[in-house]
């Protein structure tokens, strides 16, 4: 008997009426992975055109167990996530368990020790992958949860899943829309109860990392002791927001109050959008569609 409680709901979904999983074999599945939610895109990789999408948000979930069990519990009703004949099927997953390495000093025998040198990953427990960032010249080791990690495996064991770290997506997302004759600038990337700040200059990626906030005062202050160890002027500095956040949110009022200029991000321009993901704010959902631009 299963004993699994059910502890999610479906809070937001759009599909183009000329989708149909016939097209499977010529679309990307993509996934993204968080304690607070589990959201699925189709974009139609002969177009480039985003398709479907579906926002699931966890409710008393606490680990990347229940993460694990709520995703097959979403899977046997979710018929994206049944479908085999995806072109691709990439996931990305968010924890703080992450580390850049540059290409030129990384050994592939040695990456759980890169990580722990920088993450307090369980190694009996959680599962160690990489992806490789060209432009960086650079690798992004992380870890996520085994039982997540199987619950792919078991989703797609024929063509497994290429996973990829929220970081690596958002890196590739936003140096990619950042022309290199921008001034030194800071991004956000908002979940609920996490925040990932990204600094870039026209050099390219200065700055990744990922906190974990409980209340607006700790979401702040991560932002503002960070611009002020990157030598940035909350007094004059834009930062560029996208994620969980709106206008009327005591976060963007707390910004508001310390930060001179506020941008709410934009939908990556590469790619096209179905004219049912034209009513909703163009800065969320960044993380899903962000995934198009990795390799």
């Amino acid at each position: 008997m299963n004993t699994i409680n059910t502890h999610y709901r479906l809070s937001h979904r759009i599909q183009d009426e000329a989708f149909s999983l016939e097209q499977a074999a010529q679309c990307n599945l993509y996934i993204a992975l968080s304690q607070k939610a589990i959201r699925l895109a189709v974009a139609n990789a002969e177009r480039n055109k985003f398709v479907v999408l579906e926002d699931y948000e966890l409710i008393t979930v606490f680990s990347p167990l229940q993460v694990a069990e709520q995703l097959r519990l979403i899977a046997q009703e979710n018929e994206l996530l049944q479908e085999q004949n995806w072109k691709l099927v990439r996931v990305s997953v968010s924890n703080q368990h992450f580390t850049l390495v540059p290409e030129t000093l990384y050994d592939p025998a040695y990456q759980q020790e890169y990580l722990k040198l920088h993450s307090d990953f369980n190694p009996a427990q959680d599962k160690v992958l990489s992806y490789r960032h060209s432009v960086l010249e650079a690798i992004n080791i992380f870890a996520m949860d085994g039982a997540l990690h199987q619950a792919l495996v078991d989703l797609y064991p024929e063509r497994p899943a290429q996973v990829v770290h929220l970081t690596s997506s958002l890196i590739r997302s936003m140096l990619h829309q950042t022309p290199r004759t921008n001034p030194r600038s800071m991004y956000a990337f908002v979940e609920r109860n996490y925040v990932t700040l990204l600094v870039i200059g026209p050099g390219g990626l200065e700055f990744c990392n990922i906190f974990h906030y409980v209340s607006p005062e700790d979401f702040i202050y991560y932002i503002i002791f960070i611009m002020q160890e990157q030598k940035m002027n909350p007094e004059q500095e834009t930062i560029t927001v996208w994620g969980d956040i709106t206008h009327d949110s005591s976060l963007f009022n707390i910004l508001q109050k310390y930060i001179r200029q506020i941008k709410l991000g934009k939908k990556p321009a590469d790619a096209d959008y179905s004219y049912k993901f034209h009513d909703m704010f163009e800065h969320r959902y960044f993380e899903l569609y962000s995934l198009n631009l990795c390799e």
